[in-house]
C-alpha cells in the first residue's frame, strides 16, 4: 500500500510542471511572432520527451471534496496560446466585450380606424336616449355629444349633417323649456358636427336670437357665416341659383301676359269699332263684337300656347298702338320664345339633386348613410362607368373609413383618368403612407405641392412623411431628412395658417390616420362636372315649349314669337295707310274716316270735339257744356281705371295710361316679388332648409312695398295733372 501511495504522489507531482508548461511554454518549432493555430497543442515536454496522454476524471465542482481521497487540481477550461518568446510570460488579460447596444423601440404603426355607419348610428341612439331622460342625465347627454364629436374626428368626416340638424331641433326644445345655455351649447356642437352647412349656421343664429335678442352682433355674425357657406356649398348655392332663376323666368312670363293684356284692354274698343265695318250694315255692334272676341279666344280654346294667344291679341291691336307700345309688346312676346332655352340652361347650370354629384358630395361628407352611396358607386366602378370624380370621392371615403386595400387601387384608377390631379395624388400618398410605404409617397406629395402652390395639405403630409421615415429608419440615417421635414412643415403653415391649430398626438398615443394626416376633398369644378342632368334638361325644355309656344318644332320654336312680334310691330306702322280708327284726345271716341269722311286725315280729335273746342260758334253753348262734361267724365273714368289696374298690379296702370316702358319695369319688379312669395318653398330640392322663411320674404316684401308705393304715387300724380 505504501508503494502504491508513493507512486500516486509521484504521478501527481509530475503533472504540475506539465500543466504550467501548457500555459507558459512556447512551441520551439514556431517562429517568434508567428501566430499559433487555435487547434495546435504541445506534443513534447520541455526536456524533449514525448507527451503521454492522461486520463482526466470527469469534471466536478471545485467546491466538492471526495472523502479519503486528495483533491485533484482542476484543469483550466480555456487555454490561451502564448504569443511572445520562449521565456515564461503571463498572458495579458483580454479586452472586455462591449456592452450590448440597447434595443431600438418598436415604432407604432399609424392607427387606421374602421368606422362604420352602424357605429355612428349607435352613438346617435345613445345621445337620443340620454337626451330623452331630461335633466336627470345631463352629464350623460353631454358625454354622448362629446362622443359624437370624437367619432366625427376618427371617421375623418367633414360633416355629420343629420346629427347636427337633430341637435338644432333639440336646442329649440331646450330653449322653449328655458335652458338657453344648454340650447346654445347644443347649437355650437351642431356647428362642430357640420361646420360648412348653411342650415346649421342659420340654426345657430336663431339660437342666439331666441336666447338674447339684444346680442345683435352674435346672430348677425352667424348670418354672415351663413351667407358665406351658402355660396361655398355647391348643393345649396346651385339650388338657390335655380330658385332665383326660376322666379325670374316666371316673372318674365307673367310680365309679358299682363302687359299684353293691358295693351289689348287699352285699345280693344277701337278694334271692335273697325271690326264692325267688316259686317253688313244691318248687323248690330254687339254681334260683331261677339264674333271678334270669339275669334280672339281661339288660341286659348284650342290650347295653342301662351305665345300664340298673346300674338293674336297683339295682332288685333297693333294698328292702334304707339311705337313704344308696339316695341314693348314685341320684345315681351319674343322673350317668351327664349324662356324654354333659358330654362334648359338653368337646369344644366344648377342641377345637383339626384345626380352623381350629390352622391359624391355625400361621400365627401362621410356622414351616416354614406355606405349605401359607396355601394352604388362601387357598382358603377365595377361596370367601368365611374368617372374621375366618382372614383376619387369613393377612394377618399374608403381611405377615411380604414379600407386601405380598397382605397389604394381606387385612387390609382382615378389618377389614371386624370394624372395631374393634385388632390387625388395627395390622398393616394396618404393611403400608401398609412399602409407602411415610406418611399413612394414622397414623390406624390411633392408633385401635389407643386401643382397647387396655394394649398398646404400636400406639404403638411410631406412633413409627416419625413417624420415617419425618421421614426422608422432612425435619426442617424435620416438626419438629413429632419431639416427637409421642418422646411415642409413651415411652408405648409405659411400656405395655410389654420394648420397651426392642429393638435399633435401625445407621446403615449400612436398617430391616427384621420387626425395625423390630411386628405384632400374634390374640387368644386370636379364635383359639379358630374352633375349630369341631360334628361331633366330635355324634359324641362319640352314641357315649357309645349306650354308657352305650342306644339311646334323645338328647333325653330324659340324664334317664331320674336319674328312674328317684330313683323306685327312693323305692320302697326301702317295704321294711317289703312285708316285704322284712333282715339280722340279729348273724349276718347273712335276717330275714323270710315264713319266721318269729312274728317281730316291724321286728325286726333273726333268731329264733335273739333266743332266744340276748335271751331267757334259752330255748336250752341249748351252742347258745348255737355261735351265738356262728357270729356271730364272720360278723363275721370280713365284715371279710375288706370288707378284700379295699378292697385291690382303695379305698372299695369302706367301701361293703361300710355306709359309702356315705365309700366313694364314696375310690373316686372312687382311680379318678381310676388313670385318669390308664391315659390317661397323653393323650386329646386334641397336636403335641409338653407335659410329661414323670413330671410326670403323680408327682402321680397320690402321690394314689393317700395314698388307698389312708387307706382301708386306716380298714378296719383298723373291723375292730378
Amino acid at each position: 500500500m505504501r508503494f502504491f501511495g508513493c507512486l500516486w504522489l509521484l504521478t501527481a507531482l509530475w503533472q504540475v510542471p506539465f500543466a504550467q508548461a501548457q500555459v507558459e511554454q512556447v512551441d520551439p518549432d514556431v517562429a517568434p511572432g508567428k501566430p499559433v493555430k487555435e487547434d495546435a497543442a504541445p506534443t513534447r515536454l520541455p526536456n524533449g520527451r514525448p507527451l503521454q496522454p492522461i486520463d482526466v476524471p470527469p469534471s466536478t465542482d471545485s467546491t466538492e471534496q471526495v472523502e479519503d481521497e486528495p483533491v485533484e487540481p482542476e484543469a483550466p477550461k480555456e487555454v490561451k496560446k502564448p504569443v511572445g518568446k520562449s521565456e515564461a510570460k503571463k498572458a495579458e488579460p483580454a479586452a472586455p466585450a462591449p456592452p450590448p447596444a440597447p434595443s431600438k423601440p418598436k415604432v407604432p404603426p399609424i392607427v387606421v380606424n374602421k368606422i362604420t355607419d352602424a357605429r355612428l348610428d349607435a352613438a346617435w341612439d345613445k345621445w337620443r336616449a340620454a337626451d330623452a331622460s331630461g335633466d336627470s342625465k345631463a352629464e350623460a347627454e353631454a358625454a354622448a355629444r362629446a362622443e359624437l364629436l370624437r367619432l366625427k374626428a376618427e371617421a375623418g368626416a367633414s360633416a355629420l349633417e343629420p346629427f347636427a340638424i337633430g341637435l338644432l331641433r333639440a336646442a329649440k326644445v331646450k330653449e322653449q323649456a328655458g335652458s338657453s345655455a344648454t340650447a346654445i351649447e347644443m347649437a355650437l356642437n351642431a356647428v362642430e358636427l357640420a361646420p360648412d352647412s348653411p342650415a346649421v349656421q342659420v340654426g345657430l343664429a336663431q339660437a342666439y336670437f331666441q336666447a338674447d335678442p339684444s346680442e345683435l352682433g352674435r346672430y348677425v355674425s352667424s348670418l354672415g357665416l351663413w351667407l358665406k357657406k351658402l355660396v361655398k356649398d355647391p348643393r345649396t348655392s346651385r339650388a338657390a341659383l335655380g330658385d332665383l332663376g326660376s322666379v325670374l323666368l316666371f316673372a318674365i312670363c307673367a310680365t309679358a301676359v299682363v302687359v299684353c293684356l293691358a295693351l289689348f284692354l287699352r285699345r280693344v274698343r277701337y278694334v271692335l269699332y273697325d271690326f264692325h265695318f267688316l259686317f253688313p250694315r244691318g248687323a248690330r255692334r254687339w254681334q260683331s263684337a261677339a264674333v271678334a272676341l270669339l275669334v280672339l279666344s281661339l288660341p286659348v280654346v284650342f290650347r295653342l300656347g301662351v305665345a300664340p294667344a298673346l300674338l293674336t291679341l297683339f295682332a288685333a291691336v297693333t294698328l292702334y298702338l304707339t311705337l313704344a307700345e308696339r316695341v314693348v309688346g314685341a320684345v315681351l312676346i319674343g322673350l317668351l320664345g327664349l324662356v324654354p332655352l333659358a330654362a334648359e340652361s338653368l337646369v344644366g347650370a344648377t342641377a345637383f339633386a339626384d345626380t352623381q354629384a350629390e352622391r359624391a358630395f355625400r361621400l365627401e361628407q362621410g356622414g351616416p348613410g354614406s355606405e349605401a352611396v359607396a355601394l352604388q358607386l362601387s357598382q358603377r366602378a365595377a361596370e367601368d362607368k365611374a368617372g374621375f370624380a366618382e372614383l376619387a370621392a369613393l377612394g377618399r371615403f374608403e381611405l377615411r373609413r380604414g379600407k386601405l386595400d380598397l382605397a389604394i387601387p381606387r385612387l390609382k384608377a382615378a389618377l389614371l383618368k386624370k394624372p395631374d390631379d393634385a388632390r387625388a395624388a395627395t390622398n393616394l400618398g396618404v393611403a400608401m403612407l398609412a399602409s407602411g410605404d415610406i418611399e413612394n409617397p414622397r414623390s406624390l406629395f411633392e408633385a401635389a405641392a407643386r401643382a397647387e402652390p396655394t394649398r398646404g395639405a400636400a406639404m403638411f403630409d410631406l412633413a409627416r412623411f419625413f417624420q415617419r421615415r425618421i421614426e422608422v429608419i432612425g435619426g442617424d440615417q435620416g438626419a438629413a431628412e429632419v431639416d427637409q421635414g421642418n422646411v415642409a412643415l413651415a411652408e405648409a403653415k405659411q400656405r395655410d395658417p389654420s394648420l397651426d391649430e392642429r393638435k399633435e398626438p401625445s407621446g403615449d398615443q400612436p398617430p391616427s390616420l384621420n387626425t395625423w394626416l390630411i386628405t384632400e376633398p374634390l374640387s368644386r369644378d370636379d364635383l359639379v362636372s358630374i352633375a349630369d342632368s341631360t334628361d331633366a334638361q330635355a324634359r324641362v325644355r319640352s314641357q315649357l315649349t309645349l306650354m308657352l309656344l305650342g306644339d311646334v318644332n323645338e328647333t325653330w320654336a324659340m324664334f317664331y314669337p320674336l319674328l312674328l312680334g317684330a313683323l306685327l310691330a312693323a305692320v302697326g306702322g301702317l295704321s294711317r295707310v289703312l285708316e285704322a280708327a284712333g282715339p280722340c284726345d279729348k273724349c276718347g271716341r273712335p276717330v275714323s274716316r270710315r264713319e266721318d269722311p269729312e274728317l281730316l286725315r291724321g286728325s286726333t280729335q273726333c268731329t264733335q270735339c273739333v266743332n266744340v273746342f276748335s271751331r267757334k260758334g259752330v255748336v250752341p253753348p249748351a252742347l258745348k257744356v255737355r261735351k265738356q262734361v262728357e270729356v271730364a267724365r272720360y278723363q275721370t273714368r280713365m284715371d279710375r281705371l288706370s288707378f284700379g289696374f295699378g292697385v291690382v298690379c303695379s305698372g299695369l296702370g302706367h301701361v293703361f295710361r300710355g306709359l309702356p316702358v315705365r309700366g313694364t319695369l314696375y310690373a316686372f319688379v312687382f311680379l318678381f316679388a310676388v313670385m318669390v312669395f308664391v315659390f317661397r318653398g323653393g323650386v329646386m330640392r334641397s336636403d335641409y332648409e338653407a335659410a329661414p322663411l323670413w330671410l326670403k320674404l323680408l327682402p321680397a316684401g320690402l321690394c314689393f312695398a317700395l314698388v307698389y308705393a312708387l307706382s301708386l304715387r306716380g298714378l296719383m300724380r298723373k291723375k292730378v295733372d
